[in-house]
């Protein structure tokens, strides 16, 4: 959730991602100024391990994105929960479900833009029906081994955090005796 919104803060702008508000602000000077803030939908991603040595990884193109891998992942639909979402984003652009997920971390973004990011873990993996894609994707998956995997995805990935997971989980020690736990129960 964002930080609350002033209560004299108005919508000046909606889509199917975004809400911008603007308020006047009384500065430390006492003078006023416009401040403004974009709320954006949360996103989840999951990094899913068909076994306790590969993970499913995408080449995906977007018309306006070229291509690039990444991830299962994408927003979180209003009145879903995160795991929802999460479970929804892995079946839709792989075609797998999870029978085991686990929260590796979140974080809230409560600068210029508000929102919260919710990075899973899922093992067990299995593949039950075809992708069913929205009209601006196209993905093809692929089960590669998980060791050098933070290498291929901080060269060709979009999203930095998900590099920085990845190399946590390959090469530091907590994170790599958290995630063998986690795979090994």
């Amino acid at each position: 959730m964002p930080v609350p919104l002033p209560p004299n803060a108005k919508e000046v702008f909606s889509s199917q991602m975004f809400r911008i508000y603007q308020w006047p602000q009384k500065m430390f000077d006492g003078s006023e100024t416009l401040f403004e803030t974009c709320v954006r939908s949360d996103s989840v991603t999951v990094i899913a391990f068909v076994d306790s040595e590969h993970i499913l990884i995408g080449t995906q193109s977007q018309p306006y994105r070229g291509t690039f891998v990444d991830v299962p992942g994408g927003r979180v639909d209003p009145g879903e929960t995160a795991e929802q979402a999460v479970r929804r984003e892995l079946l839709e652009e792989t075609g797998y479900e999870a029978k085991n997920l686990e929260l590796w971390w979140s974080k809230k973004y409560n600068s210029i833009i508000q929102h919260e990011r919710f990075v899973f873990v899922a093992k067990n993996v299995t593949r039950v029906r075809d992708q069913h894609l929205d009209h601006g994707e196209k993905i093809e998956i692929n089960i590669i081994p998980f060791t050098g995997s933070s290498q291929l995805y901080v060269k060709q990935g979009r999203q930095s955090e998900v590099a920085m997971t990845l190399l946590a989980m390959e090469f530091d020690p907590e994170s790599k005796a958290r995630l063998h736990k986690f795979l090994s129960s």
